[in-house]
């Protein structure tokens, strides 16, 4: 008897990834240099000086640093980091560390929202791409573990998108998204950037798989319910604080075009051409690959979102007048989004290049990491001690062995990882971020107590106030620009620096003054008292002069 039989189809790998090791890669990749050392540049002493002001004198609406306003970044994050603040400092934490654990919070978000936008986006399994991706860029690396504001831009900014990409199947969850990532961004960023987003929003139904009834009921949703919480801090400063909302709407408004009063365009040329090959590396050649590969399938909705958020993006760094990495951040995020759409159709034979490219690179530079360790510590080898003492001339030899414990195992566990043999594009992606999280977290480890000897201000302000009689017979004034010393000199010493502007600034018998010059000579009725700067530090010099009567 003839029957039937139905061609049978070959059934797909079962997949091999198991998701609690993309968790505890994650975990790790988060902790290193939160932890343990002192506020850093380039962010770092602003934002804690901001956080400092919020928790001693309860002002929360304007960010301030020793009570001088302080408008570049609004104040989402200065508020999270001064809850954690609040919550962990002085009894378990210092209080820079308290207020770092903001930074974890705001990346893991981050991750989070990236993840589930591939994942809703792409397909199961691409969401672990796109996230494993996102952590191996060289630019997020650095400002993903400072305290800074611009964590907050990128969480907001991934809300956002999610939002957008929630639209087309679950409505109401992406209005929420959008509107709570809308008003996220405006407490974070600045309007340029909310701009940039909604315009985004606008253009899409010009592709045909954006034109819905559900996409325009959740935009509409999200405008009803994000407008409210959008203008909610401006419009409070506009009725508490009228000078300082005219100030921001005037020079800091519109971010990186700075404001309505002062707007500008273009930058000189080329600075971002360079910028971008590195800082959103490994993202740009997976995502050029996924545009060249699906480029008769562009009219698909996984190729449109995150295309047209960089090309606006790109958009917006090419006009920008404003030359500032943390403006390329937001870029990497549909980057990201859009590399993994194709990740898994990458050539063995490429994903065999980047696999044993990152495996030298990452793992030579780890090498390093150690070698310089054993430098600064046991002085060998020889030409690298003398480098490592020219550096960071105040660091004292030390071991910690907690530090040393876990360095290790991360290498060995590094070492074991990548010697896998499954040359596939998402292998490859995996081996860079391993790469990229041994590699930060041997300096967060080995090498942490001679950055902060180097990096740190906490001896360049205890001279500074040593050098002042112990009891002040005037005040001490800096010019309004100065934020930096303002922050550490009121953070570590407790002494506020007065604008020098202001009638009351001005009539101070002491002045400090930063300058780029090492032999600096005061003019006029001014006496040199003192002069400090970091170890090794060749172009920021501190002066405190006296005004001689």
């Amino acid at each position: 008897m003839l029957t039937y039989t139905p061609p049978s189809h070959p059934e797909l790998p079962k997949p091999t990834e198991k998701p609690w090791l993309l968790l505890l890669l994650c975990f790790i990749w988060l902790w290193p240099g939160i932890l343990g050392h002192g506020p850093w540049k380039p962010d770092e002493p602003y934002a804690l000086g901001v956080v400092q002001w919020m928790l001693h004198s309860g002002d929360w609406l304007t960010p301030r640093i020793a009570g001088e306003p302080y408008l570049d970044t609004p104040p989402l994050y200065y508020w999270v980091a001064a809850l954690f603040a609040r919550a962990f400092s002085p009894w378990l934490l210092p209080l820079h560390d308290a207020a770092r654990l903001a930074t974890p919070l705001f990346m893991s978000l981050t991750l989070l929202f990236v993840g589930m936008t591939a994942r809703e986006l792409i397909g199961r399994r691409h969401g672990r791409s796109a996230v494993l991706i996102l952590i191996g860029c060289l630019g997020l690396i650095d400002t993903g573990h400072q305290l800074s504001a611009d964590v907050a831009i990128l969480c907001a900014e991934a809300a956002c998108l999610l939002g957008l990409t929630l639209a087309l199947r679950r409505g109401f969850l992406g209005a929420l998204a959008l509107a709570l990532g809308s008003a996220a961004l405006m407490l974070s960023a600045s309007l340029v950037e909310l701009v940039l987003l909604w315009m985004t929003a606008a253009m899409l139904p010009a592709f045909r798989g954006w034109r819905s009834r559900q996409y325009v009921k959740t935009i509409t949703i999200a405008l009803a319910l994000g407008a409210p919480l959008v203008l909610m801090w401006p419009m409070s400063m506009a009725k508490h604080q009228p000078e300082l909302f005219a100030q921001w709407w005037h020079s800091l408004a519109l971010g990186p075009f700075y404001g309505f009063g002062r707007f500008a365009l273009l930058h000189d040329f080329g600075y971002y051409l360079r910028l971008l090959p590195w800082f959103a590396w490994p993202a740009w050649p997976l995502a050029a690959w996924a545009v060249w590969r699906g480029r008769e399938r562009l009219s698909s909705t996984r190729y449109q979102l995150p295309l047209v958020l960089v090309l606006m993006n790109l958009l917006m760094l090419m006009l920008s007048p404003r030359q500032n990495p943390v403006y390329a951040l937001p870029l990497l995020l549909p980057l990201a989004v859009l590399a993994a759409v194709e990740l898994d159709t990458l050539k063995r034979g490429a994903a065999a290049f980047f696999n044993w490219f990152g495996i030298f690179t990452l793992g030579l530079a780890g090498v390093l990491v150690w070698l310089g360790w054993t430098a600064m510590n046991f002085g060998w080898p020889a030409k690298l001690a003398a480098k490592a003492v020219k550096y960071s001339p105040s660091y004292e030899a030390q071991i910690h062995v907690l530090p040393l414990l876990l360095a290790l195992a991360m290498s060995l566990a590094w070492g074991w990882a990548v010697t896998r043999r499954r040359l596939m594009g998402r292998q490859a992606v995996t081996n860079w971020a391993l790469g990229m999280t041994l590699l930060w977290s041997l300096a967060g480890t080995l090498w942490l107590p001679w950055l902060d000897a180097q990096k740190g201000y906490h001896m360049v302000m205890l001279s500074l106030r040593a050098s002042l009689p112990a009891q002040l017979d005037s005040c001490v004034a800096s010019a309004p620009g100065n934020q930096l010393p303002r922050a550490m000199a009121y953070y570590y010493v407790n002494l506020p620096l007065l604008n020098s502007e202001t009638v009351q600034g001005h009539s101070c018998r002491y002045r400090l003054i930063s300058t780029p010059e090492a032999n600096y000579q005061p003019e006029g009725p001014w006496k040199m008292l003192w002069r400090g700067a970091r170890p090794a530090e060749k172009r920021e010099f501190y002066v405190l002069l006296k005004r001689q009567d």
